[in-house]
């Protein structure tokens, strides 16, 4: 095995093992989810992980009432922005909650204002929702957005406190909060849950696999990762025969523009499904060391599972998980006859001096050395020379050697 295909090995193999494990390590597929509501810890940067976490619950226990326990210095506004429209554009029920000597500053006070309501614990804090880089048409647009959220719920005197918050990047504590009416004043989560009438049956925190996207969604991780992936599908194209580094950049610039919040979930699925696809593809076709196949077979499953993990439980009916297993049971058998037909048409035939070389028959006529006779050899009559001496007729004799039609032979004693 030459240099340059270890190292392609080792690249591919590393990149797609640590992925397979992050991700199959963090999918939840269970069941369907019981009733009651939800405590969501919002102890977390706000950003691509994030919005990744909030799908993901809101998916999975659809009509569920949300309590977000927050207690974050905030995070990235188009994160920020794509949580509040989730639970805008959904409907949720969910009230945010800041336990006693919490904080929801920046992005996640800007989320906090989504809910319903918001309790605060004595010494909690909120506020100082004021965008980075301040640009005049950031600042008016996040101005117009918390307005229009404390509008909804119910805050007189909405527009002055949206300035404050968002120009003048104001913190309200919680005796404050609670006289303008921002925010409801309590001691503990329990008397939060009386005073909405809810029971606390659930509670979910980030995955594995959505702290892994915190982390990618860091500016200076998510820029160097996208340039390692346009620089590994320059490779891959500058590069002859097939090495695998394409696949591994479009993964690694798709993961970066998801991390960024450009990109909606369905598209990191969907990549890994179809890159699983292309590297099966590849095995098929091109039978090698499995390692193509293998990471293949990993990445489609990945895909398809995290697909499962933020599809809503309901949806996953009898017919549609029958439907599923034929799906996938022919698919596997489609993959079976292709791979067949591939290393079928890949045998190699053997050629003519393959076939008579060193194969035994008999001389028909005299053999000599610079006169042709005639020799049986392998149920064919063949021109024949004798490598040494005369041959008579009727003697057994192997082949030698084979030039075109004519053969070369021996005595066999």
């Amino acid at each position: 095995m030459n240099m340059v295909l270890r190292i392609r090995i080792c690249v591919v193999s590393i990149l797609f093992s640590v992925l397979m494990l992050l991700i199959m390590s963090s999918v939840d597929v269970g069941g369907v989810a019981e009733k009651g509501s939800v405590l969501v810890d919002l102890e977390v940067n706000i950003d691509g992980g994030t919005v990744a976490y909030i799908e993901r619950v809101v998916s999975h226990y659809q009509g569920r009432a949300f309590i977000f326990r927050v207690n974050s210095y905030g995070g990235y506004l188009a994160a920020a922005d794509k949580i509040v429209n989730i639970i805008l554009e959904k409907n949720i029920e969910c009230y945010t909650w800041i336990p006693q000597g919490g904080f929801a500053v920046s992005a996640a006070a800007f989320i906090s204002l989504a809910c319903r309501r918001i309790y605060m614990g004595p010494g909690a804090v909120i506020g100082g929702i004021s965008p980075i880089p301040a640009e005049p048409k950031t600042v008016e647009y996040v101005k117009a957005r918390v307005s229009s959220l404390l509008e909804k719920m119910g805050v007189k005197n909405a527009s002055k406190i949206a300035e404050d918050l968002v120009v003048y990047a104001k913190t309200y504590t919680a005796s404050e909060a609670s006289k303008i009416g921002l925010a409801i004043e309590v001691e503990s989560l329990d008397e939060v849950l009386r005073s909405i009438d809810l029971q606390v049956e659930t509670r979910e925190e980030p995955s594995m696999w959505e702290k892994l996207l915190s982390v990618l969604s860091n500016p200076l991780v998510s820029e160097i990762m996208l340039l390692a992936g346009i620089i590994l599908i320059l490779v891959e194209i500058f590069t002859t025969g097939f090495q695998g580094y394409g696949i591994a950049g479009a993964i690694m610039i798709i993961l970066a523009l998801y991390s960024m919040a450009l990109l909606p979930v369905e598209i990191l699925h969907l990549v890994l499904v179809l890159s699983g696809g292309v590297l099966l593809g590849i095995e098929v076709f091109t039978p090698g060391f499995g390692v193509f196949g293998i990471i293949g077979i990993a990445l489609a499953a990945i895909g398809l599972a995290l697909t499962l993990s933020t599809t809503p439980p309901q949806a996953l009916t009898s017919p549609i998980y029958a439907t599923i297993s034929g799906l996938l049971a022919i698919t596997g058998l489609f993959l079976y006859i292709a791979y067949s037909a591939v290393k079928t048409t890949r045998i190699k035939r053997k050629s003519r001096e393959e076939i008579l070389k060193s194969t035994v028959g008999y001389a028909k006529t005299d053999i000599k050395e610079t006169e042709p006779g005639v020799v049986y050899v392998a149920g064919e009559d063949w021109t024949a020379y004798s490598v040494k001496g005369i041959i008579p007729q009727g003697s057994r004799v192997r082949v030698v050697r084979v030039n075109g039609l004519k053969l070369y032979v021996e005595k066999i004693d």
